[in-house]
C-alpha cells in the first residue's frame, strides 16, 4: 500500500512467524529494491536520543512502526516519515483526551466520540513518532485539529489517514514540503 509516496506495509502478526526487527529488514531490502535504492549487506538499526529507531548504516531510508491488537504497521520512505495504528477498546476517551489532547482537540473529541478520538490519538503520535520525541510532557501543547478537522497545517506536517480493518485507526505523518 501507498501514501504520499511512502510504502506501507500491514501485517497480522497472529500469522507471522518471524521477529519484528527481522520483519523490518526483510521489508526495508524488498522497498530498496523496487526503488532501486542500494543498502549495505548488514542493516544495523540505532536509537536517536529520544529512542526513535533508524538505520545507522543507511540514513537516506527511514522508517517508523507501530502495533496494536495484534497487527503490526510499518512506513518506509526516502525521506522522514511517523505511523501510528491503535485497535478501538473500551476505555475512558474522556480522560484520556483531557490528560494528552489540546484544547481544540478535547472538543473534537467530544463531539466526534470514538471515531474521533482515535484519529486524534493517531494523529498525534504519528507526529511525534515523525519527530522522534514521543508522547512526553508536550502531546498536549500542540493540536492536530484546525477549523474542526485533523490539519497537519500549523506543524507543517501532513496527516494521511488509512483505511485498515474495522475497529483501528492509522494515520501517517509526513512534512508538508516533502
Amino acid at each position: 500500500m501507498e501514501a504520499d509516496s511512502a510504502r506501507i506495509y500491514i501485517i497480522d502478526e497472529t500469522a507471522a512467524d518471524d521477529s519484528r526487527t527481522e520483519r523490518l529488514i526483510r521489508l526495508a531490502r524488498l522497498y530498496a529494491a523496487e526503488e532501486a535504492m542500494p543498502l549495505p549487506q548488514t542493516l544495523c538499526i540505532a536509537k536517536g536520543e529520544y529512542g526513535k529507531p533508524y538505520f545507522e548504516n543507511a540514513p537516506w531510508l527511514h522508517f517508523s512502526v507501530s502495533h496494536s491488537g495484534g497487527l503490526w504497521v510499518c512506513a518506509l520512505c526516502r525521506c522522514d516519515v511517523g505511523i501510528d495504528i491503535e485497535q478501538h477498546a473500551a476505555r475512558d476517551h474522556a480522560a484520556l483526551s483531557r490528560r494528552f489532547f489540546h484544547p481544540n482537540e478535547i472538543e473534537y473529541t467530544r463531539r466526534g466520540g470514538t471515531e474521533a478520538f482515535y484519529s486524534v490519538w493517531t494523529a498525534k503520535e504519528s507526529y511525534v513518532k515523525l519527530l522522534g520525541t514521543g508522547i512526553g510532557g508536550s502531546f498536549s501543547h500542540f493540536s492536530v485539529v484546525e477549523r474542526g478537522e485533523i490539519s497537519g497545517d500549523r506543524l507543517f506536517a501532513r496527516f494521511t489517514s488509512i483505511p485498515v480493518r474495522e475497529g483501528y485507526s492509522l494515520t501517517l505523518c509526513r512534512w508538508d514540503d516533502e
